[in-house]
């Protein structure tokens, strides 16, 4: 049997948030750095390739990019040598951090619920599959907070988990903290400045279709502007 510590209980204690800047941000990073390496991009980054269709749509020569949960920046590298963009970035993991500054993004250690820009500063706001693991109570914050720094008109995109009804399990890498299922969508679609234009359901690992709906992942693209309305 495990035995409790006082470190499990400080971590049930402790807001999801506050362990992946402490620590688990960390642990991810070191997990994954490998296999974000060994990426070709832009082809073997089902959210960049979307990325690029909303970036070929713009006129703006300097567009400016912001993604969070960013990692070590490998994405916003991209953009930023293939496209010229201003590219910034928030991320809980202090090494990710470090790793993206030696790419010359400018990366700040932060989470999605409080993020350190000013209104209206983004063409393109991305969220770099962190969602599910996002404090529930969170949520409301971090769409408010992700529309306020989004210009008007603007894109909004995600990659992430999906499920129809929302759905909860323990993270496999760390048991007090909680993984969290659902369409994210509709943290913003509710608002009728908010349209979604690409909504992509395809296998985790795959990245094909599949009737498993474990293995969900959603890939969407909205687009914020005023719309006219007749009556």
């Amino acid at each position: 049997m495990r035995s409790i510590t006082s470190e499990h209980i400080k971590e049930n204690l402790m807001k999801q948030k506050d362990i992946f800047l402490n620590s688990e941000g960390n642990n991810w990073f070191a997990r994954n750095v490998s296999t974000v390496a060994g990426l070709n991009l832009p082809d073997d980054d089902p959210l960049l390739l979307e990325i690029l269709d909303c970036v070929s749509t713009e006129s703006n020569s300097k567009l400016k990019i912001l993604e969070i949960g960013c990692g070590d920046g490998t994405r916003l590298a991209w953009l930023k040598h293939n496209f010229n963009a201003e590219c910034y970035g928030v991320e809980p993991s202090s090494q990710a951090v470090k790793a993206a500054l030696t790419k010359g993004i400018s990366v700040q250690q932060g989470t999605a619920d409080d993020l350190p820009f000013d209104n209206q500063s983004f063409d393109i706001v991305i969220f770099g599959f962190c969602l599910y693991l996002c404090d529930e109570e969170d949520l409301f914050r971090i769409a408010s907070e992700a529309d306020r720094v989004l210009r008007m008109p603007g894109w909004l995109m995600a990659m992430d988990f999906y499920s129809p009804n929302p759905r909860m399990r323990a993270y496999h890498h760390l048991k007090s903290i909680q993984s969290h299922k659902m369409d994210y969508r509709t943290l913003f679609t509710w608002h009728p400045v908010y349209e979604c234009l690409t909504h992509k359901v395809r296998d985790h690992r795959e990245n094909n279709y599949t009737d498993l709906q474990e293995e969900w992942v959603s890939i969407f693209v909205l687009r914020k502007f005023k719309k006219e309305f007749i009556i």
